[in-house]
């Protein structure tokens, strides 16, 4: 159909041009930044905030605790460093290079951080119920305390590109902060999404599938359940909420590297950020909605009792140590085992253990 015929059926309406339709895309581009970023600075801080405040007086006795504590960091850090993008958004970046830098270098921090938590939990949960035995033996706050360390410094390690790569840079007559890479260096560009993707989506989700599974499969084998069917519709909500969160962000830097460009397509990738980002929130609501009793007014000492019915129920119970004196050593029987797999605390970050 040519513009004269559309001018029949329309007389009176016109085409926007390319200009229009780029200036409203960045107008909404502007209102999601501000609505996101204040959500995600409001809830994720204060959120994570009462959490860490919870876990970090019992992180020296209780497992699970440990692994709340820096789940909760590592999110707590991100949420607080969105109130620079958050000011930038109107005024432009006015924090210089370095905060540029870390800036960007957080937000990195914070998605390996907490994926590389994420797949430790599940596989100290998975040991736990697998491996028993070894797990009484072995298992206790200085190894946790260690593989939360190693996750740390595999994050920091992983999230060092990002950094260096990061600039600031006049784009549209307005000073931003933006990963820089130059049309010379493709390969580091490859690299860097590859990174992004195999380090801080499709290993930690592998893990994590492969240690549930061998979860399911040592139960049933068992025949063995845990405590409630709710710790297992927990535990897919949260998986899938991972999977949720992460998985549109991923595409679209894939399709990015692979040559994908335009104000729409920048403007669903924004939307896919975000919704990454919104799972630095997650956690806290988890842990409140799993204890909540809706029939209680809704204030802020319900929300902490709440919260500490999730995050400082520690089941932790190790395998018994039979009384029987003809055997005069450890022995189990089948029922102590299926009782004591049933109170081994959960890996998962928002699991009540």
């Amino acid at each position: 159909m040519n513009a004269s015929s559309t001018a029949l059926w329309l007389p009176n309406a016109s085409l926007p041009s390319p200009l229009e339709t780029i200036s409203d895309l960045n107008r909404y581009r502007d209102v999601l930044k501000i609505i996101f970023y204040t959500v995600i600075f409001l809830f994720g801080s204060f959120g994570n905030g009462i959490v860490i405040w919870i876990t970090g007086r019992q992180v020296s006795r209780t497992i699970s605790c440990v692994w709340f504590f820096n789940l909760a960091l590592a999110d707590f850090l991100f949420s607080v460093s969105r109130i620079a993008p958050l000011v930038a958004v109107k005024e432009g970046w006015a924090f210089g290079s370095f905060a540029c830098k870390a800036n960007g270098f957080i937000k990195y921090l914070n998605m390996f951080c907490s994926e590389f938590l994420l797949a430790s939990i599940s596989m100290d949960r998975a040991a736990c119920i697998a491996y028993p035995l070894w797990a009484r033996k072995h298992r206790n706050i200085c190894l946790v305390w260690l593989a939360a360390v190693g996750a740390w410094l595999m994050a920091i390690i992983t999230s060092i590109p990002f950094f260096l790569y990061r600039k600031v840079d006049t784009k549209n007559n307005r000073i931003k902060c933006l990963v820089m890479l130059k049309e010379e260096e493709p390969g580091i560009r490859v690299t860097i999404y590859m990174l992004r993707l195999i380090c801080g989506f499709l290993a930690p989700f592998t893990i994590i599938v492969v240690c549930y599974g061998i979860i399911i499969v040592v139960l049933r084998r068992r025949q063995t359940s845990l405590h409630s069917k709710k710790s297992f519709k927990v535990i897919l909500a949260l998986v899938v909420t991972f999977f949720v969160c992460w998985l549109p962000y991923h595409i679209t830097q894939l399709l990015k590297l692979l040559g994908a460009n335009g104000p729409t397509f920048s403007f669903i990738t924004l939307v896919a950020a975000f919704l990454a980002y919104l799972n630095s929130c997650a956690n806290p609501f988890l842990y409140f909605f799993m204890s909540v009793d809706f029939h209680k007014k809704l204030t802020l000492c319900n929300i902490i009792r709440a919260l500490k019915g999730t995050l400082l129920e520690e089941n932790s119970t190790l395998i018994r140590k039979s009384t029987s004196s003809h055997k005069g050593s450890f022995s189990m029987s089948e029922q102590a085992i299926s009782t004591e797999i049933s109170q081994l605390p959960c890996g998962n970050s928002t699991l009540p253990t």
